[in-house]
């Protein structure tokens, strides 16, 4: 096997010509923005396949993970002055607590309990974060700076590197994780959870250990955010996000993990692209509506995601080919 097949290596290459492009391109500010939004929410993207694609649960409620996530690491960068790494750290693990804590309630229920429950839970804390102003800053928002690391301190290029890097890295984790034998239990599950009881699957745990996972990803990714955009407020982290998320994940395609960043570039590029056009240039609520569409769409007609698109023209072409190939010979 060639050792460009190797997936590990796929997403090398990713990371790297996702580094390069606005380097090469001597790209504007406004760029490196919309790049660095598309890893950051393809990071939460990311865990968030990993409880809905692989393990087969819903959450609404991601978004707020999100932003507990960058409200952690603003407070213990500005006001405590710990490194941002450690920070990083904090906004990974304080999530995945909350996450465990929040799924061991949730998942011991029948259905979609953790959906309604990750729903309250993010009408909940998108007020906690409003009323919390010496943590939060409240509806003003919290400020903080670039990262400080090793005495340098980042500008917008070197954050969005930093980006690309633990996206990338997350990228492999998440694919050696899912061909372990944890991995293979989740996918099992969500195929037929009777049929993953009978091999000896622990639902309830192995629910758990998805859904605290994908909370993780969400607090690595609102950490990023809240150091690249140095701002956040409370509204940032609705709903609206988790459905963001959702979105991004059915889109790219469920169970895979190229896919969490496909969804998210395309429900992030065509909305600017479109704007452009003189017809949508005043429609405010483009990016929301599209959205819905896109969902519905894809669902409908082609559940398999972007992500499949080449591959499956791909075959569609060489059967094709070689159908037409063996009719010459006979």
């Amino acid at each position: 096997m060639s050792i460009l097949n190797k997936k590990q290596i796929q997403y090398i290459i990713f990371g790297v010509i996702a580094v390069l492009l606005p380097i090469l391109t001597q790209a504007k500010g406004s760029t490196i923005t919309l790049l660095a939004s598309i890893g950051i929410t393809a990071i939460a993207t990311l865990g968030f396949n990993v409880l809905l694609g692989f393990s087969g649960q819903i959450s609404l409620g991601h978004g707020a993970f999100m932003g507990l996530g960058a409200y952690i690491s603003a407070y213990f960068v500005s006001q405590m002055e710990l490194p941002f790494f450690l920070s990083l750290a904090l906004a990974a693990i304080i999530p995945f607590l909350v996450g465990f804590i929040l799924g061991l309630i949730a998942l011991r229920l029948e259905g979609h309990y953790l959906a309604i429950a990750t729903l309250g839970f993010a009408v909940v804390i998108e007020e906690i974060f409003a009323e919390l102003s010496e943590f939060t800053g409240g509806w003003s928002g919290t400020k903080t700076t670039y990262p400080i690391i090793f005495g340098h301190k980042f500008d917008k290029l070197s954050v969005y590197i930093l980006i690309i890097i633990i996206l990338v890295i997350l990228m492999i984790l998440t694919y050696n994780f899912m061909k372990s034998a944890t991995g293979r239990a989740l996918v099992a599950m969500k195929k037929s959870e009777h049929a993953a009881q009978a091999m000896g699957v622990s639902l309830f745990k192995y629910k758990l250990l998805a859904f605290s996972i994908s909370t993780m990803y969400a607090g690595i990714a609102g950490s990023l955010y809240i150091h690249f955009f140095r701002f956040a407020e409370p509204k940032l982290w609705g709903i609206t996000l988790s459905l963001d998320l959702l979105a991004a994940a059915v889109i790219g395609g469920l169970g895979t993990i190229g896919g969490a960043v496909v969804g998210v570039a395309f429900l992030k590029v065509l909305p600017t692209v479109l704007q452009m056009l003189p017809v949508f240039g005043d429609f405010d609520g483009l990016a929301f509506v599209l959205t819905g569409v896109a969902i519905v769409v894809f669902v409908m007609f082609y559940p398999r995601g972007l992500i499949n698109i080449p591959n499956d023209l791909y075959h569609k072409f060489f059967k094709r080919k070689r159908a037409e190939n063996e009719e010459v010979k006979a």
